[in-house]
């Protein structure tokens, strides 16, 4: 069994190669195919570093929300208040001239008369009266019957006057479109 030498090893054994495969290996020599190995630990770090920078970019506009909400006026900022107390239907029925003078707002308030309906609409509740007056403005001037319920701080445009709460919820799909959160209840 004779073995065989590996002709690549020696020089006698190679063979003549033409001078363009020459040109061609020296250029190919100089370039390298790149490829990108970077291992997973790496990927997980970067991973982990963009959440952190998701997290604390979410946390600063939190923190800015809360400064630009802080700076708004108060006469902006709208809040629903529903009364939990029930009208006294005695105390209803007395006429303003019986009512003391001392209470603020007196003359404001809604008395309810012997044939008037005892529901309405709250559409919504300002702390300032000048900005509910205006609101109060807004809808006579669409032609709908409107009025201001003083509570406290609080003065609370309502809409219409209904004798039953079927009544008032047929007309609440039609406010609850320009007013949000507005709901039916007792003078």
């Amino acid at each position: 069994m004779t073995r065989e030498p590996q002709k690549e090893f020696f020089e006698e054994f190679k063979e003549e190669k033409g001078k363009i495969k020459k040109i061609a290996e020296k250029v190919a020599w100089g370039r390298k195919r790149h490829s990108v190995n970077v291992p997973a630990e790496n990927i997980v770090f970067l991973v982990i570093i963009l959440m952190m920078s998701v997290v604390i970019a979410f946390a600063l506009g939190v923190e800015r929300g809360k400064r630009l909400i802080s700076v708004v006026p108060e006469a902006q900022i709208v809040e629903y208040k529903e009364e939990s107390k029930e009208p006294d239907p005695v105390a209803d029925q007395v006429s303003l001239e019986t009512k003391p003078e001392a209470e603020p707002g007196a003359a404001e308030k809604t008395i309810m008369k012997e044939n008037e309906p005892p529901y309405t609409i709250q559409l919504i509740a300002y702390k300032q009266k000048a900005v509910a007056e205006k609101e109060k403005n807004k809808l006579l001037n669409k032609q709908r019957e409107a009025f201001i319920i003083p509570s406290g701080d609080w003065y609370q445009v309502c809409a219409g006057n209904y004798a039953s709460v079927k009544d008032a919820e047929s007309r609440l799909k039609e406010f609850s479109k320009d007013y949000k959160g507005c709901f039916v209840r007792k003078k």
